[in-house]
């Protein structure tokens, strides 16, 4: 039997990843069939887990439950979460968005838009109905630090969201500067750096250092030291699905 490789961490580099087009359904959408692309970095189609870039032209996607927990970086463009009242969300490029699964809303896009994205779809047992989307979108401004005092390990944490089944939590992280030794990743970790620095150290591989700006997926499992350089803030998201 072979051995599999050991996980590493996944820098997300747009400009180095292909993008591949998307076959779509017209069913899917009210308005005129939009072009999307997406790239896949990351897949565990187990737990239902995707990470990756995607990007499409102008369009409305057609009104119903959003498909999944999700959180994104918008890396270009804008968009509007329409509620059944014509109630709008948006989000723009330079900011973090969370999505709680199946709240009831159509994606309004126009112009284009390119996004760096964590999807967590539900299996149909779990999707259960919800009634309204309020409170189902929050976006993240990219400036944010996160409330309260720093605990005793001295990082300051701030849960923007934690899905209904609590297998996805987005968090908002500042250090004061410290270095974790090498330790196995218990979840997977998404990790967007917002200011500061974080370097990763893997077993028999250069460090690796992140700047504000910078997305790096870790799968689980994924043995490195972390350094955090002082005032670094992160938003870090954790899946624990298994």
């Amino acid at each position: 039997m072979t051995a599999q490789p050991a996980p590493r961490p996944l820098r997300i580099d747009p400009a180095a990843l292909a993008l591949e087009p998307l076959d779509l359904d017209p069913a899917a959408f009210q308005s005129a069939l939009p072009v999307q692309h997406y790239a896949l970095v990351f897949e565990d189609a187990r737990i239902g887990l995707a990470v990756g870039i995607w990007d499409t032209t102008t369009m409305q996607e057609s009104f119903g439950p959003y498909p999944g927990d999700e959180y994104i970086t918008v890396l270009d463009g804008s968009f509007a979460i329409l509620d059944g009242a014509g109630n709008a969300v948006e989000g723009h490029a330079g900011q973090s968005a969370t999505f709680r699964n199946a709240i009831p809303v159509s994606w309004k896009q126009d112009g284009y838009l390119r996004k760096i994205y964590l999807t967590l779809q539900a299996s149909s047992d779990d999707a259960a109905p919800i009634a309204s989307a309020e409170g189902g979108v929050r976006v993240l401004a990219p400036d944010r630090v996160p409330t309260g005092r720093p605990g005793p390990d001295g990082l300051t944490r701030e849960v923007i969201f934690r899905n209904d089944a609590g297998t996805m939590t987005v968090t908002l992280c500042a250090w004061q500067g410290r270095t974790d030794p090498p330790a196995p990743c218990a979840t997977h970790r998404l990790v967007r750096v917002l200011r500061g620095m974080i370097t990763l150290s893997a077993p028999s591989t250069a460090p690796e250092s992140f700047a504000p700006g910078s997305h790096v997926f870790l799968p689980k499992g994924t043995t490195c030291a972390w350094t955090t350089a002082p005032s670094t803030v992160a938003i870090l998201v954790d899946v624990t699905a298994d």
